[in-house]
């Protein structure tokens, strides 16, 4: 009987290769989720994974050398940081890339600039401009706008305090009657906007065509359509008369006061109003006291602008208190 040689089995820690006759390491366990952050792979890819690495996804994995990075952090897919330019201010604020404009505009940064109608695209009740271009707030997403593009609303067009700092075409609109419930007004009044940037002289058809987007559920369009040549004419350097009933001369012209040497401080609501509207009439209230040039603000801030020699700070949030609208310390 020929000699038998005596077969002795490989160690357990490590197999010879047929070919080098080298030992042969094993393969360092991977778990799942390091497969999936190192590879970017799908789960449908990790359903045809066969093979040692992901059959040991159970034992331990060995140390990383120390010399070895870290992979990069894995952002959500969800979530976009960008930087705004709404109304020449820069805002830096983390979005959903669902997320619109007008979303971000309100329940990010607190701004009341433009309202909600239809939310389909349909009414142009939110409409903004967008590098000069009227767009619905509701529709655009605020994630493909953090690229440079200069976003306006309709407080960044008007040029100082009370009626008289207002843009030709908000003071049109307020002393032609281009509004009833005021839900549409903003969105036509951006839109105008944009028309009389780039047509100071526009026929009826002209505005019918620039206007086509938004809707006014009231029907006020003759008004609008009024409100719109009247900002034109005023824009072209005319001399503009509203007849209106509820009008006055003191209405439109300036009041005399020390409107060059004035304060201004931006206050918080204790509690934030209701509605823009409620501002409205808070606003219309506030102008009518001793002192007070001008209000703006939004349902949670209040900016009033008074004169110093009539009153001082502690003035103005006693005149806040007594309207019923106390602010924050």
């Amino acid at each position: 009987m020929a000699d038998r040689k005596e077969f002795v089995p490989p160690k357990s820690s490590e197999e010879i290769e047929p070919e080098s006759g080298k030992p042969h390491q094993p393969r360092p366990a991977i778990s799942r989720r390091d497969f999936l952050v190192r590879s970017n792979a799908g789960a449908v890819a990790v359903g045809v994974l066969t093979g040692a690495g992901f059959a040991a996804s159970q034992t331990q994995r060995p140390a990383a050398p120390a010399q070895a990075t870290r992979p990069p952090a894995v952002v959500p897919l969800k979530a976009r940081r960008v930087s705004l330019d709404i109304d020449r201010k820069k805002y830096d604020v983390n979005v959903d890339v669902r997320e619109s404009l007008w979303e971000t505009l309100n329940y990010q940064l607190g701004l009341s600039n433009c309202n909600l109608g239809c939310d389909r695209a349909q009414c142009g009740a939110c409409a903004v401009l967008v590098d000069g271009k009227a767009v619905n707030g509701c529709s655009v997403l605020t994630a493909r706008l953090g690229r440079g593009q200069k976003i306006l609303t309709v407080a960044g067009i008007s040029n100082g305090p009370g009626l008289q700092g207002l843009h030709p075409v908000q003071r049109a609109f307020w002393l032609e009657g281009g509004f009833q419930c005021g839900i549409c007004t903003r969105g036509f009044v951006m839109a105008s906007y944009a028309l009389l940037q780039t047509n100071k002289n526009p026929t009826t058809a002209d505005i019918k065509e620039a206007l086509a987007g938004n809707i006014c559920r009231c029907g006020e369009y003759a008004k609008i359509y009024s409100s719109v040549k009247k900002a034109a004419a005023e824009m072209r350097g005319e001399r503009v008369s509203y007849t209106a009933p509820w009008i006055t001369e003191e209405a439109i012209t300036p009041a005399a006061g020390p409107v060059g040497n004035t304060l201004s401080k931006q206050f918080e609501f204790a509690t934030p109003l209701g509605t823009i509207e409620q501002f409205d009439d808070l606003a219309l209230e506030l102008n009518q006291k001793p002192g007070i040039v001008g209000v703006s603000g939004t349902e949670r801030t209040i900016t009033p602008i008074w004169d110093p020699t009539r009153l001082d700070e502690a003035g103005v949030r006693r005149i806040l208190a007594e309207a019923g609208h106390p602010v924050r310390p």
